[in-house]
């Protein structure tokens, strides 16, 4: 099936942070595939070149954290534990790695408090909806965890949304696998770079 994008979309990058891309990252290590997680950086480096060749809304969010994680309260579970143990999203960790830093004119969240949704708590609904823009293209780290809530949110908004799922990346292939068959079927759509690519030509 033939891949079209709309004249009006968005391409969202979660979290092309040097803690998840970096090798020094903190949290790089913990990508257990190692091929999908070089496979998914130089194909985004693709998407976005394409991207910002078409015109396209470019949304690059991040997360930035200071050291007493107070905006995230007195997590007991999930990520508002694990991110203050694993001191993640904090100082050069969070600078963006290397060319995947925001051009003059593109959107850059950084007011996040700990959700993992790009939605949580920030201004991405009222930013899209204020430019007209329901159609998103998704992509970034990790696969299950801020991209999975970003898409099953935009959803839930009312977005139609397309998972670049080869420009992602999970922390194993077993991840990424299920994600694809199981998960993004209620939520979006299932694109992969050369799709995305293709629809341009």
């Amino acid at each position: 099936m033939t891949h079209h994008i709309e004249p009006k979309s968005a391409l969202i990058l979660i979290e092309y942070q040097n803690d998840w891309l970096a090798p020094t990252g903190g949290i790089n290590p913990q990508f257990q595939d190692r091929e999908q997680i070089d496979a998914a950086v130089a194909n985004s480096a693709k998407v976005l070149a394409e991207a910002r060749h078409r015109g396209l809304e470019i949304i690059h969010v991040a997360m930035v954290l200071e050291p007493n994680y107070r905006v995230m309260g007195q997590g007991k579970y999930g990520l508002r534990a694990m991110v203050p143990q694993y001191r993640s999203f904090l100082g050069e960790q969070t600078a963006f790695f290397t060319g995947f830093e925001p051009a003059p004119g593109e959107h850059v969240i950084r007011e996040r408090t700990g959700g993992s949704s790009a939605f949580a708590a920030t201004t991405l609904d009222s930013y899209l909806r204020n430019n007209g823009v329901f159609d998103l293209y998704v992509m970034g780290f990790a696969l299950r965890q801020c991209v999975e809530s970003t898409v099953r949110n935009a959803h839930d908004l009312g977005y139609h949304t397309n998972v670049i799922h080869d420009a992602s990346a999970a922390f194993t292939k077993e991840q990424q696998t299920s994600f694809v068959a199981e998960i993004l079927p209620f939520y979006g759509n299932a694109v992969t770079t050369q799709e995305f690519l293709d629809a341009g030509r």
